[in-house]
């Protein structure tokens, strides 16, 4: 009899011990690492038990970003609408699937970082939000198209009990702004052979217009000021 009792003791003691962690965890956000991104290749199914196939959609991330793309180096406004509870969105590069840009948390209530600040979650306050925004910077000049990746999860019921959820994968991608070709071409092949005042002798002092001559003929009128 005793044994019994201590068997089922044991049996309560571990379930109480493991299964709020693993509830708790998910209201509280993403671990990380799981948008269904390549080089995550997890998504919220690790942890949530869905109820149907996952459903792909490209329209719950959106940005400030112009349709010619990013600019390296500036910040831009990333938002995401969704019917979801929670969700997790991270961004990589293309062409090797590693994380790019910097991520900011511009509304600590509601979003945290993850992932060593690779990635976007929702808070235990910010669940069932429906609508997240954070910012995030460009990366440096070169690095090319990326594709911001998320996964939403919607709780089924019932609540708390992460099982028949259903869950969404977007994704949102974006190439590097470039100078078109002929610009670009331009801009590097010409080089300056003189600089000159309005009666052609040459000179390179301040607050006056001077005439910046090209090899290729070309002439810029400019004006440093000091």
């Amino acid at each position: 009899m005793k044994k019994h009792i201590f068997i089922l003791g044991s049996i309560i003691a571990l379930a109480i011990l493991f299964y709020p962690q693993s509830t708790i965890g998910k209201l509280t956000g993403s671990p990380g690492g799981k948008t269904g991104s390549p080089m995550d290749n997890s998504d919220c199914t690790s942890c949530h038990y869905a109820e149907f196939p996952a459903t792909i959609s490209t329209t719950h991330i959106t940005s400030n970003i112009p349709n010619n793309g990013y600019t390296p180096g500036n910040t831009y406004t990333i938002t995401t609408s969704s019917w979801a509870d929670g969700f997790e969105i991270t961004c990589e590069e293309n062409t090797g699937n590693t994380k790019t840009g910097t991520f900011f948390n511009i509304n600590p209530g509601a979003t945290q970082l993850v992932n060593n600040g690779n990635a976007i979650t929702h808070t235990a306050a910010g669940i069932s939000s429906n609508t997240w925004s954070f910012d995030w910077e460009a990366p440096s000049i070169g690095t090319g198209d990326i594709t911001f990746y998320g996964a939403f999860i919607a709780a089924g019921y019932p609540g708390g009990s992460n099982n028949g959820d259903f869950l969404t994968l977007s994704t949102l991608s974006i190439s590097e702004y470039t100078l078109p070709s002929a610009i670009r071409e331009y801009a590097k092949d010409k080089e300056l052979i003189k600089v000159s005042d309005f009666l052609g002798r040459e000179a390179n002092s301040k607050n006056q217009p001077l005439f910046y001559i090209y090899d290729d003929g070309t002439v810029e009128k400019k004006i440093i000021l000091e």
